[in-house]
């Protein structure tokens, strides 16, 4: 009897381990689950929500398809995520502006910029009655799973996001206190380090450098040794700026190169740019249109442009996503998607589709 146990063991075993590699593989490929995955209940985090406001994530990646199914060939077949949770949006811990900067609850956060570093998604948001602090929420790129909430110094617009791949430093488009557009920094070691859940205070900022050139910082990103930060006016007037990054890890201002962007017939105050990403060979634009779609347009990327006009046919393609977006950050063959539509401002607009996740997406289908 010990004899036909001691043979049966290795079969045993097999079979465990072969069991547990199909749960455990199982596990990754469904849709996620639980409370978490509930819009009808609401589960916080010190404070801050962090379900989600419209769907669970199937119902999301259902009605996503059905009404724009051009976007199937480029859902991303990557194992991690491709649909992050937008937290903060039912209500956010964060700061008063008030002299004592007390801490306070906002039920009006928007979604504004975005990034992605190797272990992170970051998105910033602002309140929309400028009676709290704006802030960074940091997600897991690997899980999706919210982490934290880090509160900034003040109620900027904080409309951009940029990752500094080489020198380890998010920058954020903000303003001084006499209006100037600027870049604020946080290291990536800040960034672990801050912790408002426990003490209830801004993080400030490692780093700001005013931006002359800008009459607003509206949008930003990081390439190539470069930061760029656009500006675009409702006389259908803009320029984006790029600002190439010292050796102390700094944007040179003095050494700024000016791309004019054109167009007055495309942009009003509903038509305009929300966010730009950069490729080797492509500047990619997120374009909103209100409450229409939204678009995605590629212009040629060969380094010696000094214009871009939008009503010529210089653009070389685009493709329509879901109304609001915002900012989109690309990380390697995948181009993230930030949406405001879920926010408060807009959760009760008569929309066909309301996006309360980033949504991460192929670029090479997507504008093919």
């Amino acid at each position: 009897m010990n004899k036909l146990r001691s043979r049966n063991w290795p079969v045993f075993l097999s079979v465990l381990l072969l069991s547990i590699i199909i749960l455990l593989t199982g596990c990754g490929a469904r849709q996620a689950s639980g409370p978490e995955d509930d819009p009808t209940k609401t589960v916080k985090v010190d404070g801050t929500s962090i379900s989600p406001i419209t769907a669970t994530q199937k119902k999301f990646n259902r009605e996503l398809l059905k009404l724009y199914p051009n976007l199937k060939p480029a859902m991303s077949k990557d194992p991690r995520p491709r649909l992050y949770v937008i937290p903060e949006l039912k209500t956010t811990k964060t700061l008063k502006m008030n002299a004592k900067s007390t801490v306070g609850i906002s039920k009006k956060m928007d979604p504004q910029g975005l990034a992605i570093t190797p272990k992170y998604v970051i998105i910033s948001a602002y309140s929309r009655d400028k009676q709290y602090h704006s802030v960074l929420f940091l997600l897991s790129k690997k899980t999706g799973r919210y982490l934290k909430t880090i509160v900034l110094p003040r109620n900027s617009h904080v409309g951009g996001l940029a990752y500094d791949t080489k020198y380890h430093r998010l920058w954020v488009t903000t303003e001084t206190t006499a209006q100037q557009a600027s870049l604020s920094a946080y290291n990536l070691a800040t960034l672990k380090k801050a912790d408002f859940a426990r003490h209830h205070r801004a993080t400030k900022f490692d780093q700001i450098v005013t931006l002359p050139q800008l009459k607003r910082a509206s949008y930003a990103t990081y390439y190539g040794g470069k930061i760029l930060v656009g500006y675009f006016d409702q006389g259908g007037q803009g320029s984006l700026m790029a600002y190439p990054v010292n050796q102390n890890g700094l944007p040179d201002t003095t050494q700024a190169a000016a791309t004019q962007l054109r167009g007055a017939h495309n942009y009003t105050t509903v038509n305009r740019l929300q966010g730009v990403s950069v490729t080797a060979n492509q500047l990619l634009f997120s374009q909103s249109f209100g409450q229409q779609s939204s678009k995605l347009i590629s212009f040629d990327n060969d380094g010696s442009k000094t214009w871009i006009d939008f009503d010529a046919d210089d653009v070389v393609k685009s493709a329509t996503l879901p109304p609001y977006m915002e900012q989109t950050a690309v990380d390697g063959d995948d181009i993230y998607v930030l949406f405001e539509s879920a926010a408060e401002k807009y959760r009760h607009v008569d929309l066909d589709f309301h996006a309360d996740r980033v949504v991460k997406l192929d670029l090479k289908p997507l504008l093919k």
